[in-house]
């Protein structure tokens, strides 16, 4: 007997009423028949007054950053644990930077967690950037827990020592700031994770950064770094859909990035390469791998701007107009 092609009128192609997947199979109805399910389980579900709002719009996201978005090529998705792993010099502190930007830009709140530097260091990033948080922080759409201030051996002097616009940015920041006072207990900064998130009700929006591995490494144990990468990759990204993009050096020989790559669910390499025609130097981003997301697989040249962020750059124009320039301004000192 031919088979008949599935028609969407009997339910099967459609999407289900409750979950948002398409129907594989003989639809489940409810009472209503025009309200079809795929599976029993749904129709339950939503028979006990259960409800999946745009059931698979918050499972992507477009970050924003237009050098990552144009090798994204569906998004961003929520619940990856990232590894952004970089060169010195390669710009991985403004990525970080610019994604939790442009998260604040949609709109949806944001953490940093930092062990590389104080939070007003790292809020400053943004104002070097172009981009004024102080809203974020009223507003409790930016927090910044903070593994670095209790590693310092005279808090207190560095407290008193800072400048007028870093007192001011602290003060602005106090009730944005989660303090761990033990950063080598990963538990304790675990919780404060937790905690934080659950306070600022991030479950299917938002973004975490942090900042930055080399520094856990200096504190923690390697099996205790690898057990707390895998605990907040379960608790944040696979449970709540919030994801984490943690960044790194490439400055090492080994380490827990390189020996646990396994635990990334994505792996973005920044780099600084000469260009093989002049002696100028570019920044590059790739994206070695994305779980269940298609990528381009090309390295990307990227320039930064104030205001901008990260932009894609085409090398060889790049480079010509730098000749350019250097050739002008000869012309410009030159007697003749």
């Amino acid at each position: 007997m031919p088979s008949h092609p599935r028609r969407e009128h009997d339910g099967i192609g459609r999407q289900c009423d409750h979950c948002g997947y398409p129907i594989p199979q003989d639809p489940h109805r409810s009472d209503d028949a025009a309200v079809t399910f795929c599976s029993s389980s749904c129709l339950e579900a939503s028979e006990d007054g259960g409800s999946i709002p745009d059931p698979a719009g918050y499972k992507r996201v477009v970050t924003g950053v237009e050098p990552l978005d144009a090798l994204l090529l569906d998004g961003l998705p929520t619940d990856a644990f990232v590894l952004l792993s970089g060169d010195e010099g390669a710009r991985r502190e403004e990525l970080l930077t610019e994604l939790v930007w442009r998260a604040l830009e949609r709109n949806e709140p944001a953490v940093a967690l930092t062990y590389a530097n104080p939070p007003t260091a790292i809020l400053e990033r943004f104002f070097e950037s172009g981009w004024n948080v102080i809203p974020s922080l009223e507003n409790d759409r930016l927090r910044i827990i903070d593994a670095f201030t209790h590693r310092l051996e005279d808090r207190d002097s560095f407290l008193d020592t800072r400048t007028e616009w870093t007192a001011f940015l602290g003060e602005v920041a106090s009730d944005a700031i989660v303090e761990i006072r033990d950063p080598s207990d990963v538990r304790e900064v675990a919780n404060g994770l937790t905690r934080t998130l659950g306070a600022m009700e991030m479950s299917k929006t938002g973004l975490v950064t942090i900042d930055s591995i080399d520094e856990i490494e200096t504190l923690i144990q390697e099996q205790l770094i690898h057990n707390f990468f895998k605990d907040i990759r379960a608790t944040v990204c696979k449970a709540r859909y919030v994801p984490i993009v943690a960044g790194g050096t490439t400055a090492r020989d080994e380490g827990v990035a390189v020996a646990d790559e396994y635990l990334f669910d994505g792996i973005v390499d920044l780099r600084v390469t000469d260009h093989a025609a002049s002696d100028t130097r570019f920044t590059q981003l790739g994206v070695r791998k994305l779980t269940t997301a298609r990528v381009r697989t090309e390295w990307i040249t990227t320039g930064y701007a104030k205001h901008r962020g990260l932009f894609a750059v085409d090398p060889p124009a790049e480079t010509h107009s730098l000749a350019d320039h250097r050739t002008g301004a000869q012309r410009m000192d030159s007697p003749d």
